[in-house]
């Protein structure tokens, strides 16, 4: 079995979600005896925005006012997962992690505690693009200033991590060109893979 990490990050609107859905197809048909291992950290902090603890509605108040909840909160929601759901075999896909600067050294414990040797997709694309495609799939949460707000968050608390693991002996850094088709992008990833 090959056992191989890869980390996708890049801002809304990047099409980092597509561009794992893709990858991991690809990994499947490659590989189709091989466990796959898919955690996507905005899924589980949906869900604890939506239980009925204090820290949920806590967390719930923080985003409702606009204020980034602290690092702990998005280390418990992928660190859980990987703590109780990982077998330590097959693929491994984490999609949005880390999201802060502040959740790198935890990531960086846990790569080194598997003894993982992840690649790390860093999909790359400008304000307009992102804006562009966030504008043309209609979501409700999707307005100007909303997009404005995810923009500026963005380069305000995930480039520093993205700086910080560019920089660490411990990854595979891979600068993927997001301004691209869909299949020009996943053939650029699958060329830094060599697949």
């Amino acid at each position: 079995m090959t056992n191989t990490v890869y980390i996708f990050i890049g801002q809304s609107g990047s099409g980092k979600g597509t561009q794992v859905q893709l990858l991991e197809q690809t990994i499947r048909a490659l590989h189709p005896s091989d466990t796959i291992f898919h955690l996507e950290t905005g899924e589980k902090f949906r869900e604890l925005i939506e239980g009925e603890s204090f820290t949920s509605r806590k967390t719930k108040q923080y985003i409702d006012d606009g204020v980034l909840p602290p690092a702990f909160l998005g280390v418990h929601a992928w660190s859980h997962v990987l703590i109780e759901g990982y077998t330590g075999e097959g693929h491994v896909f984490l999609d949005g992690t880390p999201r802060v600067s502040a959740e790198v050294p935890a990531l960086l414990s846990a790569i080194s505690f598997y003894d993982w040797h992840p690649h790390i997709f860093y999909i790359d694309v400008g304000d307009a693009w992102a804006r562009d495609k966030l504008l043309a799939r209609g979501r409700a949460d999707d307005t100007e200033a909303e997009i404005t707000g995810r923009i500026a968050w963005f380069y305000q608390s995930v480039m520093p991590a993205v700086d910080m693991l560019k920089s660490s002996p411990l990854v595979q850094f891979h600068h993927i060109n997001g301004e691209q088709s869909v299949e020009a992008v996943q053939q650029e990833i699958l060329s830094h893979l060599s697949i």
